[in-house]
C-alpha cells in the first residue's frame, strides 16, 4: 500500500535573524551577480560513496580573495552529471552564430525545455558553435566537445546570425517540472543581547579574530530578549521549502517537508547564549538548523557572524545560494546549497579555502540540529542511524559508560539499546569508529514517522558524530532555550574526530558533495543511498517493508525471503506517496534472508535491501 500525506500550503513559518551589535559588516552581493572565478587548486572529493574516493590535491597558485566566492564550476567537473550524449542533429562544418555562456554553471538538455534530462554541463565565458534553435527561439542547441545539447537562451549571448541557425524539430517534451523557487525575506526572532557581551579576541595559529562572550557580564545584566529581524534566502520546490540565514553563519535554518509541513531541523524559539562552544570564545547560540563550523572543534568561530550569499539558477528547474565567509586572509569557507524540481532532496557542497602561503591543520564539521516531526523537540522513540558496530565517546554524563576516547558497541551496550534516545540518561556524544562507514546517517523519530537522512562519501567526509542533551536526565534546557525544547545533533567533519586533524596546503581548496533529505511514512530507515530510503524488519505475523524514494517512481516492488517470493506488487510512489506495509509471514526464522527490491519501470534497480533475520 503507499500511504498518502495532505499537502498543506504553509506560509512561511521562519525568518532570517541578525545579531543584535555584530562587530563585522559584510557587503552582500546583489542576489544575481554571478561569482568571480579565483584561481586555486582543488581537491576534490567525490559525491557518491564508495571506498575508493580517495580525495586529490592538484598545486596550483594561492587564491586571490575577491568579492564573491569561488565557483565550484571553474575548478571542479561537476559531479552527479551524466555524460553528454549526441543527439540526431548534424554537426554544421560552418556555424552562422555561438553562443557565449553567461551564467555560471548552466546545465545543457537533451531537449529544448527543462522538462528533458541535463547531459552535461558548462560554465561562464565559454563560446560553442549553435547547431540550431526551438521555434521560439527560447532555447539554443550547442556543439561541446563534438557534441549536441539544448541551453535555455537567457543563459547564453548569441554572436553571429540570429536567424542562421536552423529550426529544429524538436522531440516531445516530457512534462515540466515546476520550477524551483529561490527569494528573499526577513522574520523577526526573539534574540537576547548576545554581541553586546562580546569583545575580538584572536587564535594566532590561525590568524582568526573571533567573538569572546563575556559571560558573567551577561548573566548579570539580566538580559531579556527583544525581537530582531533576520534576512532570509529561501529555496523551494513542490517537496521541500529550506530558509538560510546569512547574518546568523550562513546556516540553513529551516527545512520543512511539505508533504508533512513539519521543519526536520530544530528551529529555537530564542537566540540565546549557551556556555557551550569553543572553550575560549565562551559561548555558543543553540540557534538551530544546519551550521558550518571551522577552524576548530566544537562549532569553530563562524557559527555567528554574517556571512555573505549569492543565489543562482542554472535553469528553472534548479537554484542554489552559495553562502560564504569574509575574504580574510585567512582559512575560510563557502557552501552551496542546490535544490532540484522533483526532488525532496537537497545537495550541500563545502568549499574550504587556504588562501595564505602556508599550509594548514584544521576542523571542519557540519553541525546538524535536528528535531523532526511536528513538536520542534524530540521524544523518546528518536533513534540514530549509524552503520557501525563501536563507536568512540567523546563526552558522557553518565560515568558508567566508557571514558573519552574509549570504544562503546554499538548501538547495544550490556542490553541498552543507545541508538534509542529514550534509553539514555544523561549527555552523550560520540563518533563513528574509527571513522565513517557510510554511505549514509540519519535520526528517525518512530513516534513522530519522520527523520533526516545524510548520505555522503566516508572518504570525502571521515568524521560522524552523534549528540543528544540526555532523556531521563538531560542538560537543563534553561542552559539554550526559553520553551523546553531539545535537539540531537549530527556532525559530518573532514577528520574523524575532534582530536584529529585535516590538513590543507597552501592555496589549495578542499570540496566534496553530499546529500540530505527528509524521510516520513515508512517506520523507520535500514540503509539509504542517494535514490532514497529503505525499512525492513521483522514485525509481529511478517515483516515491516517501508521505500522512500527522493523522487517519483513508476514500477515494481519484490519482497523475498531466501529467493522465495513473498510479494510482488506494481507501485506508484513518490515523496508523497511512499511504500509502507506489514507483509504477513509465516514461519520465518533466524539466519533466513529478507531481500526488498524497487525496480523502475525499466526493471533497474532504485532501492534494495538485505536483511539477514534476528
Amino acid at each position: 500500500m503507499t500511504r498518502t500525506f495532505p499537502l498543506h500550503v504553509l506560509l512561511l513559518p521562519v525568518a532570517l535573524a541578525l545579531l543584535a551589535g555584530c562587530a563585522r559588516t559584510i557587503p552582500t552581493p546583489e542576489p544575481t551577480a554571478t561569482p568571480s572565478p579565483a584561481a586555486a587548486s582543488v581537491a576534490v572529493a567525490a559525491a557518491t560513496p564508495a571506498a575508493s574516493d580517495t580525495p586529490t590535491a592538484t598545486p596550483s597558485p594561492t587564491a586571490t580573495a575577491t568579492a564573491s566566492p569561488v565557483p565550484t564550476t571553474a575548478t571542479v567537473t561537476a559531479t552527479d552529471t551524466p555524460t553528454l550524449e549526441p543527439s540526431a542533429t548534424a554537426t554544421p562544418t560552418a556555424p552562422a552564430a555561438f553562443a557565449v555562456i553567461v551564467r555560471n554553471p548552466v546545465n545543457l538538455r537533451d531537449g529544448p525545455g527543462e522538462g528533458f534530462d541535463v547531459v552535461g554541463q558548462v560554465i561562464s565565458g565559454q563560446r560553442y558553435p549553435v547547431l540550431a534553435r526551438n521555434a521560439s527561439g527560447t532555447w539554443w542547441q550547442i556543439e561541446v566537445d563534438g557534441l549536441a545539447g539544448w541551453v535555455f537562451s537567457d543563459l547564453v549571448t548569441i554572436e553571429g546570425d540570429l536567424d542562421g541557425p536552423a529550426v529544429a524539430e524538436a522531440p516531445v517534451e516530457p512534462t515540466a517540472l515546476p520550477p524551483v523557487q529561490v527569494y528573499e525575506t526577513t522574520i523577526d526572532i526573539p534574540t537576547y543581547p548576545y554581541a553586546a557581551f562580546t569583545e575580538d579576541a584572536v587564535n594566532e595559529e590561525y590568524g582568526w579574530t573571533y567573538r569572546r562572550f563575556n559571560r558573567a557580564d551577561y548573566e548579570a545584566s539580566s538580559a531579556r530578549a527583544y525581537p530582531w529581524s533576520y534576512r532570509a534566502v529561501v529555496l523551494e520546490n513542490e517537496y521541500l521549502r529550506i530558509t538560510l540565514l546569512p547574518d546568523l553563519g550562513g546556516r540553513i535554518y529551516s527545512v520543512v517537508f511539505k508533504p508533512t509541513g513539519n521543519n526536520e531541523l530544530y528551529q529555537n524559539a530564542v537566540i540565546k547564549p549557551s556556555p557551550w562552544g569553543p572553550d575560549e570564545q565562551g559561548g555558543w547560540l543553540a540557534a538551530g538548523g544546519i551550521e558550518w563550523d571551522l577552524p576548530v572543534a566544537e562549532h569553530g568561530y563562524a557559527w555567528g557572524d554574517p556571512w555573505g550569499y549569492i543565489t543562482n539558477r542554472t535553469d528553472p528547474a534548479t537554484a542554489s545560494v552559495t553562502v560564504f565567509m569574509p575574504f580574510e586572509d585567512h582559512l575560510r569557507a563557502e557552501v552551496d546549497v542546490t535544490l532540484r524540481s522533483g526532488e525532496a532532496a537537497f545537495t550541500i557542497q563545502p568549499r574550504i579555502v587556504n588562501p595564505t602561503d602556508k599550509p594548514v591543520d584544521y576542523q571542519f564539521w557540519i553541525n546538524a540540529m535536528l528535531a523532526p516531526g511536528p513538536a520542534d523537540t524530540v521524544g523518546p522513540e528518536l533513534r540514530f542511524l549509524f552503520p557501525t558496530d563501536q563507536v568512540t565517546v567523546h563526552s558522557r554524563g553518565d560515568e558508567t559508560l566508557p571514558e573519552q576516547q574509549s570504544a562503546l558497541p554499538w548501538p547495544v551496550d550490556n542490553g541498552v539499546d543507545y541508538s534509542r534516545l529514550g534509553n539514555w540518561g544523561e549527555w552523550l556524544g560520540f563518533f563513528e569508529r574509527p571513522a565513517a562507514h557510510g554511505p549514509f546517517t540519519g535520526v528517525y523519530d518512530g513516534a513522530a514517522d519522520e527523520g533526516m537522512v545524510r548520505v555522503f562519501s566516508p572518504a570525502a567526509a571521515p568524521g560522524s558524530k552523534g549528540f543528544g542533551l540526555g532523556w531521563s536526565d538531560p542538560l537543563d534546557p534553561a542552559l539554550y532555550t526559553d520553551d523546553r525544547s531539545a535537539y540531537v545533533e549530527l556532525h559530518a567533519g573532514v577528520s574523524p574526530t575532534f582530536w584529529d586533524q585535516a590538513h590543507l596546503e597552501a592555496g589549495e581548496t578542499y570540496t566534496w558533495q553530499e546529500t540530505w533529505f527528509p524521510v516520513a511514512g515508512i517506520g523507520g530507515v535500514s540503509t539509504a543511498d542517494g535514490n532514497g530510503a529503505v525499512y525492513l524488519t521483522p514485525a509481529a505475523g511478517g515483516l515491516a517493508v517501508g521505500l522512500f524514494p527522493r523522487q517519483p517512481v513508476n514500477g515494481r516492488m519484490v519482497l523475498t525471503v531466501d529467493d522465495g517470493e513473498l510479494l510482488a506488487e506494481d507501485v506508484t510512489l513518490d515523496p508523497a506517496q511512499p511504500f509502507y506495509q506489514v507483509v504477513e509471514a509465516a514461519g520465518l526464522a533466524a539466519g533466513q534472508r529478507a531481500s526488498v527490491t524497487l525496480f523502475d519501470q525499466d526493471g533497474s534497480t532504485v532501492l534494495h535491501y538485505d536483511l539477514i533475520l534476528p
